[in-house]
C-alpha cells in the first residue's frame, strides 16, 4: 500500500512542478529563471519515479504486466 502512496505523491508532484512551471512561464515574461527551475524540478521526479520503478520490478516487489495479462483468444470460433 505505501507504494501506491509514493506514486501517487510522485506523480502529484510532477503535476504541480508542471503547472508552476507553466504559471512562471506566463507570468514572468522570460525575466527570471523560476520557469527553468520548475521544469528541471519535473524531469527530476520523473526520472527519479521511473528509477523507482524499476528498482522495484528489479527487486521483485510489483510486477509489471500489460494491458492483458492473460492473452486473449483470437482465434476464429
Amino acid at each position: 500500500m505505501w507504494i501506491k502512496i509514493v506514486i501517487i505523491l510522485a506523480f502529484i508532484g510532477i503535476v504541480g512542478s508542471l503547472a508552476s512551471g507553466l504559471y512562471y512561464l506566463v507570468h514572468d515574461k522570460g525575466d527570471s529563471r523560476r520557469t527553468l527551475r520548475a521544469l528541471t524540478v519535473r524531469i527530476g521526479l520523473s526520472i527519479g519515479l521511473f528509477a523507482f520503478l524499476m528498482l522495484l520490478i528489479a527487486l521483485g516487489v510489483i510486477e509489471p504486466h500489460g494491458v492483458y495479462p492473460v492473452p486473449p483468444n483470437t482465434a476464429p470460433q
